[in-house]
């Protein structure tokens, strides 16, 4: 007679159970690397946007946005916790040195009209050559400066008026 057969026995809870938490588990590093990526994109749009924005945009602070990412509850992943923003420490865990915001610098138009002279200014590019004259060919430039302002500090009321009138009428001086 043949022998009985043999029955194998399989725990399918188990190997549900344990499936399960693979696909958990995938889920979850899934979830951590989508929050990755939209912390990484809005960091970078929130720069874009201070860059364009300039000197009006500086009140726009990244980790406080990104912030309000975390508090969201469909983005939270339960033990996990997002890692501590590299702009703001270093390895060692102390604070980064450079903290400050970074300007962007306004570009200006060559082209743009300038600004007329002031009276004093006026008044230095006739002085300056014979202020020079009368200190020496080798007096320094701060020493002509100096002697320049010093005169145009002494300088009559009247005197001072010309130039004044300068600025009013232009190719009057």
């Amino acid at each position: 007679m043949p022998p009985p057969p043999q029955r194998h026995s399989i725990d399918l809870d188990g190997y549900y159970v344990s499936q399960q938490t693979l696909m958990w588990a995938k889920v979850v590093t899934g979830l951590a690397t989508l929050q990755d990526a939209i912390q990484t994109l809005s960091t970078a749009y929130i720069k874009h946007t201070n860059a364009v924005l300039g000197e009006h945009g500086a009140g726009l602070d990244v980790d406080s946005a990104l912030a309000k990412l975390g508090d969201n509850p469909l983005l939270k992943l339960g033990e996990l916790n997002r890692a501590i923003s590299p702009t703001k420490s270093n390895a060692a865990g102390e604070p980064a040195a450079s903290d400050k915001k970074e300007r962007k610098k306004r570009q200006h138009d060559p082209n743009a009209p300038k600004r007329p002279l002031t009276p004093f200014f006026l008044y230095m590019q006739t002085a300056r050559p014979i202020i020079a004259t009368d200190l020496g060919a080798e007096a320094a430039k701060g020493a002509v400066s100096a002697e320049g302002t010093r005169r145009w500090g002494t300088m009559a009321a009247d005197d001072k008026q010309v130039c004044n009138n300068a600025l009013q009428f232009p190719g009057s001086y």
